[in-house]
């Protein structure tokens, strides 16, 4: 039996089934001087799901316990939050080829669907796989860093998972308009969600200061100087709460996605900038985000499929061959690729994108499988509530489109208690994941992941990171997808 202050009761909004499944739970597992042993890795697994829950819908105390538990359980089937710093310098060293990294955003009922993406994970022997959450999703799904690591930690746990896990912080944006308002104030506030991520076991985070790059300047460096100051400022925060051995990957932005596509000169001239600022005892960036033609959602047209998005796959090997003359980087990342193509997306790992972001195709899994109810319920509630974000020339399914992430979080319990559907959730995400990998050239990574990544498992750091959550995410309009 585990530890006196595990909790028998975890709040109003946590199920019967989830009691029960916490209470079997810890009859299966052991805390001694050594850490937590498993006693029943059957009985494990087959409840771990009820931990996730509880960290959704728990108190502060008892979705802290969840936590802590997850990542302990998790060392002892020999799962730990990783960075992928390691594997990315090969990359950048050219010691590793032609394979493009999947960063993945479960949003939705994200312990179901994290499950698929593992599943598929197993069935190809894929380790190079990162889950993200993006600052603007902790506003509309409702998740902050520590309850999206349970659930992914719990899905591993899950599925049999082994090795290292990538959790990623994407797009920790700074808000323009909040910038304009009270610029100390609002780094301040992703210099903490940088914090309490870290304390949540993502060692991989994506800064992006991107928001403040000037077009009407003259010069590539005089347009990217507030990027560039930022992104170290905020680097320097990250190195120094790194745990003991991790070496955080960081990777940086130089234009939104949906804009201008980018320049081998703005890459040089942000670089130069970042590495100038940094001076030689601060490790630097390790991956560029890039814009080459696609956009967050997709190109959706008016009868709610999907056009094609023109990707200057030339570019992108420009743009990676710049990042590596400048420091060594691994390369670029490609942003908004859900609704491309598999065609074009089996393009990227021989055009040298080293990372791909993917979030919308496995949030349309969910809603293809939700209850029409639910569904027609989401639909009413974002037409009511985001009528002054639907534009004058788009249809009702290109609106729907874009505001169908909103429903997630204030819909969180009524989806996850669909439970009817979700494995047919579970089964589209395996399906989607798995043609993603192929295409990406990573399945029968485990073992190159496993041997590339050189850092112990970091141990659990405790709760008085998650203090402090400045940034009020939910009321922020203007962050990326």
């Amino acid at each position: 039996m585990i530890t006196s202050d595990f909790p028998t009761s975890f709040g109003p909004h946590v199920s019967a089934q989830a009691t029960k499944g916490a209470a079997a739970l810890a009859s299966a597992i052991e805390l001694g001087d050594a850490g937590i042993a498993v006693t029943s890795p059957a009985e494990v697994r087959a409840n771990i799901g009820a931990l996730s829950e509880i960290a959704a819908f728990g108190t502060a105390d008892a979705a802290l316990t969840a936590h802590r538990l997850a990542w302990q359980i998790a060392v002892a089937f020999g799962i730990f939050p990783a960075s992928i710093e390691d594997l990315y310098r090969g990359m950048g060293r050219a010691d590793i080829t032609a394979m493009t990294v999947p960063a993945m955003n479960m949003r939705a009922v994200a312990f179901s669907s994290a499950r698929g993406v593992f599943q598929a994970m197993q069935a190809q022997n894929v380790g190079a796989a990162i889950f993200e959450l993006s600052r603007g999703e902790i506003g509309f799904t409702g998740q902050r860093p520590r309850e999206y690591a349970t659930a992914i930690l719990c899905a591993a746990i899950a599925e049999n998972h082994t090795g290292p896990l990538f959790l990623q912080g994407d797009h920790f944006q700074i808000s323009a308009s909040r910038y304009a308002q009270d610029p100390e104030a609002e780094v301040g506030a992703v210099k903490d969600l940088i914090t309490e991520a870290i304390g949540a076991g993502f060692y991989n985070i994506d800064i992006d200061c991107s928001t403040l790059v000037d077009l009407s300047r003259p010069t590539e460096a005089e347009q990217q100087r507030l990027n560039i100051e930022l992104t170290a400022e905020l680097v320097r925060h990250t190195r120094a709460l790194e745990p003991e051995g991790v070496t955080i990957s960081l990777g940086g932005e130089i234009g939104e996605v949906g804009d201008e596509n980018s320049t081998v000169a703005e890459v040089d001239a942000y670089l130069k900038g970042v590495t100038a600022e940094l001076g030689p005892d601060i490790a630097g960036l390790s991956k560029l985000s890039i814009q080459s033609g696609t956009r967050h959602g997709g190109n959706v047209l008016a009868d709610g499929s999907f056009g094609d998005m023109n990707v200057d796959f030339a570019l992108i090997g420009e743009l990676t061959g710049a990042c590596r003359a400048n420091g060594g980087l691994a390369g670029c990342v490609q942003h908004g690729a859900s609704m491309l193509s598999m065609e074009k997306i089996a393009q990227l790992p021989g055009a040298g994108c080293i990372e791909v972001h993917l979030a919308a195709a496995f949030l349309n899994a969910v809603y293809a499988h939700l209850p029409q109810d639910l569904v027609s319920r989401a639909d009413d509630w974002v037409k009511e509530t985001f009528a002054d974000e639907w534009k004058p020339d788009w249809s009702e399914a290109q609106f729907l489109h874009h505001a169908r992430r909103y429903p997630i979080g204030p819909f969180k319990r009524d989806w996850w208690d669909a439970t009817q559907v979700h494995a047919d959730i579970r089964a589209d995400v395996r399906a989607r994941a798995a043609a993603y990998f192929k295409a990406l050239n990573v399945a029968d990574t485990q073992i190159l992941v496993a041997d590339t990544i050189s850092h112990a498992p970091a141990a659990w750091c405790g709760p008085d990171v998650t203090t402090n959550h400045g940034g009020d995410e939910a009321l922020i309009r203007d962050l990326a997808d």
